[in-house]
């Protein structure tokens, strides 16, 4: 482990380069010294149930997502009125692919430059305690003529017993350039998927809110 730690912050330190320009996007790389009980490592499905609702806390309000079909599309409910307010897509290992912002005013489309953004899991969808993984994603910003690519770190948390495990994903997201504000920003995300709801207990992605906490499913 010391000496993929010593990897990961090496490879952190130059992703902090990456920026708003026509630049080549820098190899995505996961650290592969998995644990040698295969119990200790964790599957992540590739997109969650089509049919489930989960009862969820955005920003301390109360919404019904629904898992709309078998490729990620999550659909954000109004409680009372199971009216549609807006809906994201996710994709596979419980990545995100599309992000709006509720309103219709701005989006994120990480897939259209064919990579979601991997803040659950790495693209082989298995995370073990400790396990690392870095990217380098773009997004088209419709104001600059080049994309955005986000240098990100990832690094994975396991705790619980098998079926009732939590993984916590920590990202730590870097983004410079000549669209940025300021010339750099920093952000901080945290995912945490449930082996129990096969979904997300926790996730604080962008874009969606500040933090949403998934209360229960709703049979």
């Amino acid at each position: 482990m010391r000496q993929a730690s010593v990897w990961f912050f090496a490879v952190a330190a130059s992703m902090l380069v990456a920026a708003c320009s026509a630049m080549q996007p820098l190899p995505d790389a996961a650290s592969m010294d998995s644990p040698s009980a295969p119990d200790k490592i964790v599957v992540i499905p590739e997109f969650p149930t089509p049919g489930k609702r989960y009862v969820v806390e955005r920003d301390g309000e109360q919404e019904v997502w629904l898992v709309k079909d078998n490729q990620g599309t999550l659909e954000f409910l109004d409680q009372s009125s199971q009216q549609l307010k807006f809906s994201i897509k996710l994709g596979p290992c419980f990545s995100f692919e599309v992000m709006r912002r509720p309103g219709g005013v701005g989006t994120h489309d990480f897939g259209a430059m064919g990579k979601p953004a991997y803040h659950t899991a790495p693209p082989d969808c298995r995370v073990w305690d400790g396990r690392t993984w870095t990217q380098t994603y773009a997004v088209q910003m419709p104001r600059l003529s080049q994309p955005c690519y986000y240098g990100a770190q990832r690094k994975a948390k396991i705790e619980g017993p098998p079926g009732d495990r939590l993984v916590t994903s920590d990202s730590w997201v870097v983004v410079t350039g000549p669209g940025v504000r300021g010339g750099s920003e920093q952000s901080a995300h945290r995912i945490v998927y449930s082996e129990k709801l096969q979904f997300f207990k926790e996730l604080s992605p962008g874009y969606i809110g500040r933090r949403a906490i998934i209360l229960r499913e709703l049979e």
